[in-house]
């Protein structure tokens, strides 16, 4: 494991964690360099883009019907991400959303698709009442980070997820 996490490497392994990546999503940049959230965080420049190896927290809109209207709309879905380093938000907007959910789809399957996100289970016969149990998947996931205001480029900085598909 040693000469997969070395610093020096381009596609190293993550040093702080062991988790093993989902097959849930497809990245655009496969053979991009491994890259932690707090790497990004601290990186010299404001505007850049990395793939990292995630978990969605949280999702707001996370309803089925609700984001059904993202896809023809100029909406915005906000995600909560986290590795073992730190936790950021970051949007996915217009034409990524469409890409995001591969596609445009029922309010069912965006509803399937945004819990297998999330790692909500699948309700059981006769289950209906239990609570359930969230253990939200690692994935893979492009991001680039810019910033909103020219002035004040540290201050208003964003990042927002591109090139990641969910697959079915």
């Amino acid at each position: 494991m040693y000469e997969t996490r070395l610093t020096t490497k381009v596609h190293r392994w993550p040093m702080a964690s062991l988790h093993k990546a989902s097959d849930i999503t497809d990245v655009e940049f496969k053979r991009a360099g491994y890259t932690t959230l707090m790497e990004s965080l601290t990186h010299e420049q404001v505007t850049h883009k990395f793939k990292t190896l995630v978990r969605v927290v949280s999702a707001f809109p996370c309803q089925g019907s609700v984001l059904h209207s993202l896809l023809s709309g100029n909406y915005s879905l906000q995600l909560t991400l986290e590795d073992p380093t730190a936790r950021i938000h970051a949007d996915v907007y217009k034409d990524d959303v469409v890409r995001f959910f591969g596609g445009f789809l029922t309010a069912d399957a965006l509803t399937r698709k945004m819990n297998r996100l999330l790692g909500v289970p699948e309700p059981e016969e006769g289950d209906e009442g239990a609570p359930l149990a969230r253990n939200p998947p690692w994935i893979w996931c492009c991001l680039k980070s810019y910033y909103v205001d020219k002035y004040d480029p540290w201050g208003s900085r964003r990042y927002r997820v591109f090139g990641t598909e969910i697959r079915d």
